[in-house]
């Protein structure tokens, strides 16, 4: 990237910097002034330019400016005031002027059409531990001026160990996301509060560097003209292409393995598809001679960008799309494959209603895309067998994990019986095994032992994962960089990636594997549960039709829609590491509380393996009560992180440890997609137990409110207040595990008129003698009433039902068989 267009950047991503210095340090004074008197301390003469242009960013700024017509201030000014048009939309609500004690407002307060109250964050940074994590509601909320004194301390401290002229464009990039993350742009009273600093920041510079390419491609240098004195000429100008890029197979790409170390295996392939996206998006910027601010959201498989409306640009987007698909066709076959499609759009697009427009338009591009995603000379060498494509299917010598040919093919590592793998699948176990202990993953321009392939538009690149202390030691000579879940900076440190990793533990920090797992689940009793593992796979609903139309069309901007796809992410790949390990931040009924399907105390961290968890969806792994309390826990985490105005739908299977993974993703998936056919979706759906020996077990899918209060806490806290299973008590009826699996038999029957005399009957059989006590008769009273009311009903029979088949899960012995 040439000089002037990292000047342009840094002018940008630095113009509002001042805000946060004046809200920690009141004067009467502009943020333009007080932003360049901050900055000026850490600048050389060379940076003249880009303080003059942070100084006049403002209309009453830029009348007093003695610089030429080419000046980047003009350029930086325009870019703000499209960035702050897509930002800003005024409140019915009649104030007026500024406050200072304004906290950043969730972006989910203007989402759809409800009545929900609004809520806003707690002023912080991103990487301070312990904070709270969710919205909370508006009014009690206040930003204090200590508080934006500690930022602009973490900031001043930041810009000291590295100058921001000095650092990389990605390393002011995390260094803005850590510290301004929870900062609102605006405080004026009269407006929505939603757009953070940082988002702001961001979107600024994404224009500004549109903008230039754009001028340079026309041969445009006169700046002022452009931007000051025919503005809205130039606005309406088709200057930007939406983009938006895919990733097609990611599920056969994962779930096709072997059990046989299927968690470092599906490990490694999560995080290598993850690196990929983020990957190529970056060979791509970095092509177009852009950078990360024009990347608006990446993750799930998916990206956007906004990048300049130029021949040059169109011409490497169809450029990406071809090499890729050759890389990925040379190296996959067709199981992976990527399309990128692109739209143009004039600012006047972005500052209406017509952000909602584009963004479907760019759907429908990038859908046609898919239906034809291979080029002619691509589809002609599909069809040769002698093309460098056709060579992974070649049965000659065939990898035992993906079935494609290779011409080496070496021991499985997790396999003792000799089955030989391709190098591609032998290194992403590999992979799996390492990433836990890396923290940057490092792209190469030179291969090396066990790094794994990656696309490049000019060159060889691959990727290996390293430690920090490697990588700051400089023992590490790469290309590209990225740091997980850590906001650092330091020497050569660049793009920063949220990333869901967490596993679970034994008591010597080892990782635990599926069968352990298994012989971790609870039950209502220590030492008793059934030996399983729970696999949840779940995906926000409708996600696609939010970004099209959840904004009501004043509030459809550019930058929310960015704002919005960036706290999803937040939300899947950041908190909900925090959430696994325990940290609900008053999810539950009380401060802390994690949900328990048996009453029973939980430990702080859950027993679960985060295998995939993107942009809007998640696989994840555990001994299966935990993962069913961790998936009601994720509900109500989500619910109040978004106000409840977005809700996912849910498949849980519970399986043995063994048990094919790619039918346990299949399997998943289909109750998955039971739980999204519910009227309005907001699901969950789970596999029974066994009936009897043979039967296919039953699906049961439940909007999540009626899970969770119909067979968690109504049916299921009944069933352990009023009977004892498998042992005595004086105070509660006694069932055994033959009487559980009658009532089953009977509430699973379908002739329910038929069967109601049977399932009276076995209630009659649970009729306690005389002489066990009054407690213990008025105990199966309560019983027998409440379960014939319940048996009438179909809603909670079935809801009955469930709740069992949980007891019974609870009960079995772990040496027990389980069917």
């Amino acid at each position: 990237m040439d000089v002037l267009r990292e000047k342009i950047l840094r002018a940008a991503l630095l113009h509002d910097i001042g805000k946060l210095v004046l809200r920690a340090k009141p004067e009467q004074r502009t943020h333009s002034s007080v932003g360049v008197d901050f900055l000026r301390g850490f600048a050389t003469e060379e940076d003249t330019d880009i303080l003059r242009a942070i100084g006049h960013h403002h209309a009453a700024d830029l009348r007093s400016l003695k610089a030429d017509y080419c000046d980047i201030s003009y350029l930086i000014y325009e870019a703000d005031n499209l960035a702050a048009g897509t930002d800003r939309r005024t409140r019915s609500n009649g104030e007026s002027g500024f406050s200072a004690a304004m906290p950043l407002a969730s972006v989910f307060n203007v989402f759809g059409d409800g009545d929900a109250a609004e809520n806003a964050f707690y002023l912080r940074g991103l990487r301070d531990e312990g904070a709270r994590l969710y919205p909370e509601p508006k009014e009690a909320i206040r930003a204090t001026q200590s508080a934006y004194l500690a930022l602009y301390r973490d900031l001043e401290d930041n810009f000291r160990q590295k100058s921001p002229f000095r650092m990389s464009i990605h390393e002011l990039l995390r260094v803005l996301e850590g510290i301004l993350s929870y900062v609102p742009s605006s405080t004026a009273r009269g407006e929505a509060a939603d757009i953070s600093l940082y988002d702001h920041l961001r979107l600024t510079a994404a224009y500004a560097l549109a903008m230039y390419h754009y001028c340079e491609s026309e041969g445009v240098q006169d700046y002022q003209e452009a931007f000051v004195s025919h503005a809205d000429r130039w606005r309406a100008k088709p200057m930007y292409l939406l983009a938006s890029g895919d990733l097609s197979g990611i599920q056969d790409f994962l779930y096709t393995i072997p059990s046989k170390g299927a968690l470092k295996s599906l490990r490694g392939r999560s995080f290598y598809l993850e690196i990929l996206l983020e990957h190529i998006a970056d060979e791509i910027l970095e092509t177009a001679e852009l950078a990360r601010p024009s990347l608006l959201y990446t993750g799930g498989g998916h990206f956007y960008m906004l990048l300049p409306n130029t021949v040059d640009m169109t011409d490497r987007i169809d450029a990406a799309r071809e090499t890729v698909n050759d890389w990925m066709l040379t190296h996959f076959g067709t199981r992976l494959s990527f399309a990128m499609a692109s739209v143009p759009c004039s600012a006047q697009d972005f500052l209406s209603a017509g952000t909602q427009n584009a963004f479907a338009r760019v759907g429908e591009a990038l859908q046609k895309e898919k239906t034809s995603r291979y080029s002619l000379p691509q589809l002609k060498a599909l069809f040769s067998p002698t093309s460098a494509y056709n060579h992974v299917r070649d049965a000659a010598r065939e990898c035992a994990i993906c079935h494609t040919s290779a011409a080496v093919l070496s021991p499985y590592p997790a396999d003792e019986a000799g089955a030989e793998a391709c190098p591609m699948c032998g290194g992403l176990y590999r992979f799996g095994q390492r990433i836990l202990q890396a923290e940057v993953f490092c792209v190469l321009s030179e291969p090396e032992e066990d790094a794994l392939p990656l696309p490049s538009m000019a060159g060889t690149r691959c990727l290996a994962a390293k430690s920090l202390a490697e990588v700051q030691k400089g023992m590490v000579s790469a290309r590209r960089l990225y740091v997980k879940n850590q906001v650092l900076t330091g020497k050569r440190l660049a793009t920063h990636l949220w990333m869901g990793d967490y596993v679970a533990r034994g008591e010597r920090g080892e990782v635990l594997e599926f069968e352990d797992l298994a012989q971790r689940a609870g039950g209502l009793h220590d030492g008793l549960g059934i030996p399983r593992i729970g696999v949840i796979r779940a995906d926000v609903d409708n996600l696609g039709a939010a970004f099209r139309a959840g904004f009501s069309a004043q509030y459809a901007t550019l930058t929310r829609t960015a704002a919005l796809s960036r706290q999803l992410s937040l939300f899947f790949k950041h908190y909900i590491n925090a959430l696994c390990a325990g940290e609900v931040n008053g999810i539950g009924e009380s401060e802390h509380e994690k949900f328990s399907l048996f009453g029973a105390p939980k430990e702080t961290q859950r027993k679960v393996h985060i295998i995939y968890s993107g942009g809007d969806d998640l696989f994840l792994v555990g001994a299966w009560d935990e993962i069913i309390e961790f998936a009601v826990d994720l509900y109500r985490a989500f619910s109040r992180f978004t106000g409840g105005r977005l809700h996912f739908s849910a498949g849980i299977g519970l399986f043995r440890a063994a048990y094919p993974i790619s039918d346990i993703a299949r399997r998943v998936g289909e109750l998955e997609d039971a739980a999204k056919a519910l009227p309005g979706k907001d699901g969950v759906a789970l596999f029974g137990i066994e009936q009897e020996a043979g039967q296919k077990p039953r699906v049961q899918a439940y909007h999540w409110r009626d899970f969770i209060e119909g067979v968690c806490g109504e049916k299921l806290t009944f069933l352990r207040e009023h009977i004892a299973f498998e042992r005595m008590d004086a105070r509660r009826i006694t069932m055994g595990k033959s009487a559980l699996y009658r009532l089953l038999a009977l509430l699973a029957a379908d002739g329910v008129s038929i069967s109601l005399a049977r399932f009276v009957y076995v209630l009659a059989r649970l009729e306690p003698r005389a002489s066990e006590g009054a407690e213990k008769k008025a105990a199966y009273r309560k019983v027998r009433e409440t379960f014939y009311r319940w048996y009438r009903k179909e809603k909670d029979r079935h809801e009955l039902l469930t709740a069992v088949q949980l007891v019974i899960y609870g009960l079995r012995e772990k040496g027990e068989k389980a069917g």
